[in-house]
């Protein structure tokens, strides 16, 4: 099959680029033709296709604030690019799309519906129904956009405080839902059954939804469990940092790694200083190289996710390196973390409960984690097999396709 696989960001920055990426490495093993299409960055991987990427999108301000609004909903540059595409590397049988809000402008789903393209989706997040793709204000979960009322967004300042980029985005919310974008779609992919029963309640119609669980290949050999928690993440609200800093001062006993960058950094910092905590050690942003030797000192990684989770690569990879994950029973966690069998469930925004999830963990014999790492091996080879995730994408891809 030729497949055109498109993500806005082409090098590694999240879930979505992982997956991404994944995606089309499995794809072209099977022996298929996948057509890349992104955004040019400075830290972009290289890339066959990149003659046809479009310019970087800065939507942080500047000069060219003006145009990369209009950019949102119309961009003549990703028609040009892909017309220049489809006629130079020829037309794909099916599109899948990642996460390409903001931009790759919505010209990139009007594009495929007038060239006849069946488009497929994979909802990484909250973006197709919440304005701010978080589902987040006042550092608490909010719903109030629910059957397009974006305009809470407005009076919520849901994007980064501010009441400009709060309309833009309720703006660009409205304009997909009056112009049926969402509607040109084929078939949504959505990596956990939360997220389909979320988009369902959202108003989306349930027989274009699949679920197909994010594939992860875990490592051959697991290495023993280190002695420290470990948070691995973004330092974002959304991430629960706070409470899990707080759930900190209940356990000055057990040496601490934050690993990661964000927003909340400097806050972090504070508080480590403020609280006198000795034990908590900050690694920072950890690269490629790095990863590995921070995870193989954790006994427990926390996941204390304040926002709904889809299907967490992180959650995934620490249970994939058998460590102990203590998480939030928020979105799709509960999918990974069966409470008590593959870990352990607290109850979100509490930080009280989560230092109790931690101790728990912590007290558990060698016997009683060996049988929640194979619990947890079980689940990722029966749910997240890349052969598997790979094989029913192309049963979507076919069925469309003969449609």
């Amino acid at each position: 099959m030729k497949i055109l696989q498109a993500n806005k960001f082409y090098y590694h920055r999240g879930g979505a680029e992982k997956i991404f990426f994944d995606t089309i490495a499995g794809l072209r093993e099977k022996g298929n033709e996948v057509q890349e299409f992104s955004m040019n960055h400075l830290q972009n991987l290289k890339s066959p296709y990149e003659k046809y990427f479009i310019s970087e999108v800065d939507l942080t301000g500047g000069k060219n604030i003006w145009h990369n609004f209009w950019h949102l909903f119309n961009s003549a540059e990703v028609e040009t690019k892909l017309n220049l595409l489809f006629k130079e590397k020829g037309k794909p049988e099916v599109a899948h799309l990642h996460n390409v809000y903001h931009q790759l402008s919505a010209s990139i789903f009007k594009k495929l519906k007038r060239s006849k393209i069946p488009t497929v989706l994979t909802v990484h997040d909250v973006q197709v129904m919440c304005p701010n793709h978080r589902m987040i204000r006042n550092n608490s979960l909010c719903e109030r956009c629910h059957k397009h009322k974006y305009y809470q967004c407005v009076l919520g300042k849901c994007v980064d405080g501010s009441f400009i980029k709060s309309k833009v985005a309720a703006l660009e919310a409205y304009y997909y839902w009056l112009k049926g974008i969402y509607q040109d779609v084929d078939v949504f992919i959505t990596p956990s059954a939360f997220f389909k029963e979320k988009m369902i309640a959202w108003g989306f119609p349930e027989q274009k939804i699949k679920v197909i669980r994010n594939p992860y290949l875990p490592p051959k050999q697991v290495p023993p469990l280190g002695d420290k928690i470990l948070y691995l993440g973004r330092l974002h609200q959304e991430k629960g940092i706070r409470y899990f800093m707080e759930s900190l001062l209940l356990l000055r006993d057990y040496p601490v790694i934050i690993a990661g960058n964000g927003p909340e950094e400097k806050w972090v910092e504070e508080f480590i200083k403020k609280n006198n905590l000795k034990n908590v050690e900050m690694a920072g942003w950890v690269a490629d190289n790095k990863w590995e030797e921070i995870i193989k000192q954790a006994k427990v990684v926390v996941v204390p996710s304040l926002f709904y989770e889809n299907c967490s690569i992180s959650i995934l990879e620490a249970l994939g390196y058998g460590r102990l994950v203590v998480a939030t029973d928020r979105g799709g966690n509960r999918e990974l973390v069966i409470d008590g069998k593959t870990g352990f469930l607290v109850s979100p925004e509490n930080s009280t409960e989560l230092a109790a999830g931690i101790k728990k963990a912590f007290s558990l014999s060698k016997t009683g984690s060996d049988k929640i790492i194979a619990s947890a091996t079980k689940l990722i080879f029966e749910n997240h097999n890349p052969a598997e995730y790979v094989k029913r994408l192309e049963e979507v891809y076919e069925e469309l396709i003969n449609k």
